[in-house]
């Protein structure tokens, strides 16, 4: 089994896998975030891909975005 790390894991310590994201209904296709909420539907997989690596970009930068506020608020105190 290929183990990937999520962004920003060490390389030791605990690892967790990635899992299958996509899932496929009658409804269409869905990819489930972290937080176990499903997105969609969508027409394609291709589509439910596209808007997923969408989502996991719009997330690290908000990430970012708060460490930054973080570090921000920490030179100013």
């Amino acid at each position: 089994m290929n183990i990937k790390l999520r962004a920003g894991e060490p390389a030791m310590g605990y690892q967790f896998t990635r899992t299958n994201r996509l899932v496929v209904s009658d409804d269409g296709y869905f990819y489930r975030t972290r937080e176990c909420d499903l997105i969609g539907p969508f027409f394609t997989e291709a589509e439910a891909l596209y808007d997923l690596n969408v989502f996991v970009k719009v997330s690290e930068i908000e990430q970012n975005l708060q460490l930054d506020d973080f570090f921000d608020e920490k030179m100013s105190a």
